[in-house]
């Protein structure tokens, strides 16, 4: 038993184990490219008579528990890393997602055994030969294949779809710095969330001046508390920086000194601003707005060589098509519009949604998508048609259903937004620089006029309680104020100074009044008690010269 145990062990031991979750390419089934000699492809005519003698309940479950031996085109949607060899395990290229979640579903593998192949074609032949010789020696070739009926009509079979294959035209930008009229260009400086911030903040300034005239009617005019129409008006004036209030208590001060400058600040951004905005940069409508109108038009155009968009654009103008600029490489029929080599550029729609990210490209945030689509094509992965000979059709049709329900559920929208969101490295819809340095156009939005919003409704809200605790305390408040100053003011060091005063008063000689009673306020109330004694002691000498001689 014991001898059984350890051949066992030895036996499993044996086995070579993969550490890094078969990440890399399988070099079982790596072979060079256009090598005929091997097949590759898996024997699937068994689970077909399963599945049509009812053994396989559901098409679906039809590959499950098999290993698909598979060959992925290095693409920037199929890449491995440079160092390791391998898929990156943080994210593996959007087509690996996609395998993944399809063998997932289907229950098989393909990680194990698959192959991988350049994007160079070799001399002489051209990627429709690339996709032949692919599923005629693996079982599904993983890569984006648009479907055509030259393709189909060699035996190659399109499981579904999740790449637009559609041809457009992508071209420079076209902008003129002549002005139109445009109605509410007055308006552009704010977006419209700062101008109803603006128009909430004077309708608040105005309730609030009215509020503060209800609480103290020494506030301004004394005529406003049960005007708050008036106030929000006076409040509107004030905004365009004429000031009409007049304040005399010192929250009312306040308040409008935190109004004024609100104004100020906001008047000015608003100047500066408007500017520029008044002068409307339009991009007119580019005379060329279609792919018949570019070529009929003699404008060059640069294709992407023996790809199937230079298939159909030569079938469909089989007299132009030595005109054609042709490229090794998608990357470079950009390059050749932003280096004047052609007018125009014939690609497909994800393509380019997936190239104008990439800031490899200098100066791609001056191209764009001109006109409408040429042709409406999908593309996906490829297979062969295969009925009798080892059934490979089958996993077409595995493959098919399983992309169907990822589609329905939007796992497909999902993956490429997830694809562009990683591997994107510019955002031209964000950039804030055109390509000679001049700086767009930018809506002073929340984030940058906050903070002033924020002061003014910061003292807005200290006039407010100042004013109410004036209301309350304002008597006890005056009464010690008085106080204060009185003995600031009078300062009498001895009782003789407060006598002599007294005297002083009493006689009349108003000049000879100490100094320490000179302060000005205080000498014009002492002069009024002078003269109010004056007064009451004429009264007296009359009343008394009545008494003594009446009439």
């Amino acid at each position: 038993m014991r001898l059984l145990t350890l051949t066992v062990a030895a036996l499993l031991l044996s086995i070579p184990i993969v550490t890094d979750a078969q990440e890399r390419p399988n070099t079982t089934y790596q072979t060079n490219q256009f090598n005929t000699s091997t097949i590759f492809r898996k024997d699937v005519c068994e689970r077909q008579r399963q599945y049509d003698s009812g053994e396989i309940a559901h098409l679906e479950d039809a590959l499950k528990g098999l290993e698909l031996r598979t060959i992925s085109i290095t693409s920037p949607y199929f890449y491995l890393n440079n160092e390791t060899g391998a898929l990156d395990e943080e994210y593996p290229s959007l087509t690996a997602v996609l395998m993944d979640e399809l063998a997932r579903l289907g229950q098989f593998t393909w990680r194990n055994t698959y192959a991988t192949s350049p994007p160079a074609v070799i001399d002489g032949k051209g990627w429709t030969d690339l996709l032949k010789w692919s599923v005629d020696t693996y079982d599904v070739c993983i890569d984006w294949w648009p479907k055509s009926l030259g393709r189909m009509s060699k035996g190659i079979n399109f499981p579904g779809s999740w790449y637009d294959a559609s041809i457009i035209l992508v071209g420079k930008k076209q902008t003129n710095k002549g002005s139109n009229f445009v109605m509410l260009s007055f308006g552009l400086p704010f977006t419209t969330s700062v101008w109803l911030l603006i128009i909430a903040t004077i309708t608040c300034s105005g309730l609030t001046y009215c509020a503060l005239e209800k609480i103290d009617v020494k506030t301004g005019r004394g005529e406003l508390q049960d005007k708050p129409i008036e106030t929000i008006f006076l409040a509107g004036l004030a905004f365009t920086t004429q000031f009409d209030f007049n304040p005399r208590t010192h929250p009312a001060r306040l308040f409008t000194i935190s109004l004024s400058f609100w104004a100020m600040l906001v008047s000015a951004t608003y100047t500066a601003n408007l500017a520029s905005f008044l002068v409307i940069r339009n991009t007119p409508k580019n005379p060329i707005n279609d792919l018949e109108t570019a070529v009929d038009s003699g404008m060059r155009l640069c294709i992407w060589r023996t790809t199937v968009v230079n298939e159909v654009l030569n079938t469909a103008y089989p007299s132009k098509k030595e005109d054609w600029i042709l490229k090794e490489d998608e990357k470079e029929i950009f390059d050749g519009i932003l280096r004047g080599e052609c007018d125009f550029a014939a690609t497909t729609v994800q393509s380019w949604e997936t190239w104008k990210r990439d800031a490899s490209i200098i100066g791609v945030c001056d191209l764009e998508w001109v006109g409408r689509v040429y042709r409406n094509m999908m593309a996906g992965f490829g297979t062969k048609t295969d009925s009798g000979s080892l059934c490979t059709s089958l996993i077409k049709d595995v493959l098919e259903i399983q992309l169907f329900k990822m589609r329905e559920r939007g796992f497909i929208e999902q993956a490429w937004n997830d694809h562009y969101e990683k591997v994107g490295t510019i955002d031209c819809e964000k950039s804030l620089l055109s390509k000679d340095g001049e700086e767009d156009y930018v809506q002073m939005n929340v984030q940058h006029m906050g903070g002033i919003f924020v002061l003014h409704y910061l003292l807005s809200f200290i006039a407010i309680i100042s004013a109410l605790i004036y209301r309350r305390y304002g008597y006890e408040l005056t009464r010690l104020y008085t106080c204060l100053r009185t003995q600031r003011v009078l300062r009498p060091n001895t009782a003789e100074d407060t006598g002599t005063l007294i005297e002083l008063r009493a006689s009349g000689d108003k000049e000879e009044l100490p100094g320490v009673a000179m302060d000005d306020g205080l000498a014009d109330m002492v002069r009024s008690m002078g003269e109010q004694i004056d007064a009451m002691n004429t009264m007296k000498e009359k009343l008394a010269g009545m008494v003594k001689d009446p009439p």
